[in-house]
């Protein structure tokens, strides 16, 4: 393990790169749990510079300083004295949902390069990448990198594939797997089943499915409540609710209410990766939904089941089954949970290599 430091004296900045201020508890977790290390390392809120969507946000909810995503003369106007560049965590680096990923990211790495910034790759999950072009990028960055911190298996296998060297790197789980796991008692009566659901090419021809499976449970004696977890959800269940009265759809979730929330809930079937994090972290069942390679990573990682979209309508009694055999699910993904949990804290210590060397 490598020593924390106090470094309460240094006033370099440390800048940070990743999806951040568009309301997505995902990453605004991520966020937290980095800025939570940088402070037990020693630096201030006022040493943490954030490239946000949305800076009054990001400095309202975390305490830090923050910019524009494009205020790119105030960018290079800090990496000028910047002590480290963190660029991460999350699924920043592929070209599958949209191609302007990572010539962006990739882009402000290089001006950090240029700047003679340490860079260090945080907490990533990396691909699919398809571009052959874009696949080099990633190399160039990877190795140009001081150091990197991958959050799963396939991310570690793509950067293998791409000639990264594994000895600047190491092998993580995701940094919110960091925080410490709540007991849950699950409410007595009818189960109560959390869905998140995401914008995805197949929503106009599925919804008329998610109405027929959500009325299902709901006759079933289940109660279900849509929670939005990241941009365009509520939307979704706010249309899922002019069909199906009974059904609850949340606010979207933030960082202060996700206890609250998850509470008693006996089953959470989520798209969003940090939906089956969070349920994992709160005692809830998770059940995951395929619609990336990464949501299908953390569910063989946590051991737990997930579906795949085209096979939904077989969903209906599969909720019932998973719900039976609670115990044997939870059986199966604690361990895996404490597991990610120690891995986690390789994030931190890589932070803290890095930063040392700075």
């Amino acid at each position: 393990m490598v020593p924390e430091l106090a470094l309460r004296g240094d006033t370099k900045m440390i800048v940070v790169l990743g999806y951040y201020g568009f309301a997505n508890l995902g990453d605004e977790a991520i966020l937290q749990t980095l800025c939570h290390d940088l402070l037990d390392l020693g630096f201030s809120h006022q040493n943490i510079l954030v490239v946000s969507g949305n800076p009054e946000q990001t400095r309202a909810d975390h305490g830090v300083k923050a910019i524009g995503r494009f205020d790119f003369v105030q960018l290079w106007q800090a990496l000028g004295s910047a002590r480290c560049l963190i660029a991460g965590g999350g699924s920043l680096l592929q070209d599958v949902t949209s191609k302007r990923s990572i010539p962006y990211y990739l882009g402000i790495v290089e001006l950090a390069l240029l700047r003679k910034v340490p860079v260090l790759m945080y907490g990533q999950g990396v691909g699919p990448v398809q571009s052959k072009c874009y696949g080099r990028w990633v190399r160039r960055a990877f190795t140009k990198s001081v150091a990197y911190t991958v959050r799963d298996q396939v991310s570690a296998q793509l950067l293998d594939d791409l000639g990264v060297p594994d000895r600047l790197g190491s092998l993580c789980a995701d940094p919110v797997f960091q925080k410490t796991p709540q007991s849950n008692s699950v409410s007595i009566g009818a189960p109560r089943v959390l869905l998140n659901l995401r914008p995805y090419s197949l929503w106009p021809k599925q919804q008329e499915l998610w109405v027929g499976l959500i009325q299902y449970w709901q006759e079933q004696g289940q109660l279900v409540e849509f929670i939005p977890l990241g941009p365009g959800d509520r939307d979704l269940g706010l249309a899922l609710q002019t069909r199906l009265p009974k059904l609850q759809v949340h606010p979207t979730l933030t960082l202060d209410r996700v206890k609250e929330v998850y509470e008693g809930a006996t089953l959470c079937i989520s798209m969003r990766l940090h939906g089956i994090i969070f349920a994992a972290l709160e005692g809830v069942l998770p059940l995951g939904l395929n619609y990336d390679p990464k949501v299908e990573a953390i569910s063989e990682q946590l051991h737990i089941p997930y579906w795949e979209l085209e096979d939904l309508a077989s969903l209906r009694t599969a909720v019932e089954t998973v719900i039976a055999q609670r115990e044997y699910y939870e059986l199966q993904y604690t361990p895996a949970l404490e597991e990610l949990r120690t891995r986690a804290v390789g994030n931190r210590a890589m932070l803290a290599q890095v930063l040392k060397q700075g």
